[in-house]
């Protein structure tokens, strides 16, 4: 396959409570606290590890009435940023 398309999920030694309109992200194995914002939540709220990055980022686009591409971009650098924390993890496709 040439082209991988993005799959993301919560990494599974992360806890994450939520306060309103933002939320702490506790990484179990380091106890590092990463506070998230209300957009940055959303996005891991829409992390099942099944479902592409694209279309992740076409239903935020939609609820949130943005362009997709604008949307898609911001998602890509949050999830690099949280990708690095140990937040987040990269889910291989097994088909």
């Amino acid at each position: 396959m040439s082209n991988t398309i993005p799959i993301y999920g919560l990494n599974p030694v992360v806890a994450i409570e939520d306060f309103g309109e933002r939320s702490l992200a506790l990484h179990c194995e380091d106890l590092r606290l990463v506070e998230l914002n209300a957009t940055a939540r959303d996005l891991v709220n829409r992390l099942d590890g099944k479902t592409p990055l694209e279309t992740v980022a076409a239903a935020m686009a939609a609820d949130y009435e943005q362009p997709f591409e604008t949307i898609l971009e911001d998602a890509r650098v949050i999830l690099g940023q949280m990708e690095q924390l140990g937040i987040v993890e990269p889910v291989q496709d097994e088909s």
